[in-house]
């Protein structure tokens, strides 16, 4: 059988509805252009284009990839995020689309702060999805970002060369903020902390319980075990008035509110929305 770019969407798109597999056709679009080595866009420039059949053999092995539930960003090795292609390895959690409400009140904070340079601290930065994405579009600040995984450390790493910010964001590898030299105070302090229960980790679509790493998951019993470490320890690295954002999980911004609350550290908190109105983001101030 001959096989062209639209005949092969249109049987891949069937053939991921039939997995399960959400939104079949972008799902074979975006694996098709890597497997060709092109744009998505040039999928319809070139849509009577006759694969060969090495291009076919290469996306029929995405394809089965996929079909076993491994997620397309690491397949390809990549996931968009605030407008910038970001690498991603199964070392670290693919950033999600509601990771960008905290990207996007850090820009509007650091405004805010308006120091001729703001330093920032990333706690638990994985892919380095925050650090790079607030040091790209914000050039007066220093980001110092940690995580306990040294091969996320290593992908951060990646990112931030990758987007021409590796001068203004230090990364280094340890728990919270054990690594963190002594002695330095950040203006404000960010993280996007692992929030799922442990117990229903298993229960997760299995892209995610399958193939990201637990480390970045769990949040133990009931989700809130990082938030309670962060909001004990951050005051020990706030200059003065300085602010901790946290993303908060569904159903868990009043309890971290109210912990933010009993710590008697901070002198006002704040939730804030995402775009589906959920409580996604927390904000306080020393």
């Amino acid at each position: 059988m001959t096989w062209t770019i639209s005949t092969l969407l249109d049987w891949t798109t069937i053939y991921f509805t039939n997995h399960k597999i959400e939104e079949p056709h972008l799902e074979a679009e975006i694996l098709l252009a890597h497997a060709l080595k092109i744009k998505r866009i040039e999928l319809y420039m070139q849509h009577e284009r006759v694969l060969k059949e090495e291009e076919l053999a290469a996306f029929k092995q995405l394809i089965l990839r996929r079909i076993k539930r491994e997620p397309t960003a690491y397949i390809i090795g990549y996931k968009p995020f605030m407008s910038l292609d970001l690498n991603v390895t199964k070392d670290v959690l693919i950033p999600r689309p509601e990771t960008e409400k905290l990207v996007e009140e850090s820009i509007s904070l650091i405004k805010l702060i308006g120091k001729d340079s703001v330093h920032v601290a990333d706690i638990g930065t994985g892919s380095g999805a925050i650090a790079v994405s607030i040091a790209k579009y914000c050039r007066s600040i220093k980001i110092s970002a940690t995580d306990i995984s040294k091969a996320a450390i290593e992908v951060a790493e990646s990112n931030a060369e990758k987007h021409g910010v590796k001068d203004r964001v230090s990364f280094y590898s340890g728990d919270l903020f054990s690594p963190i030299p002594e002695g330095m105070k950040f203006d404000l302090i960010l993280s996007n902390p692992p929030y799922i229960k442990t117990s229903e980790i298993k229960d997760l679509q299995p892209e995610i319980s399958k193939y990201e790493p637990a480390g970045a998951l769990d949040g133990g019993p009931d989700g809130l075990d990082y938030y309670r470490k962060i909001i004990s320890q951050a005051p020990n690295h706030l200059a003065d008035s300085g602010y901790i954002l946290l993303e908060a999980g569904y159903g868990q911004a009043e309890n971290i509110v109210q912990m933010i609350k009993v710590s008697g550290s901070f002198s006002e908190t704040k939730k804030i929305k995402d775009l589906s109105g959920i409580d996604r983001v927390i904000l306080a101030k020393t």
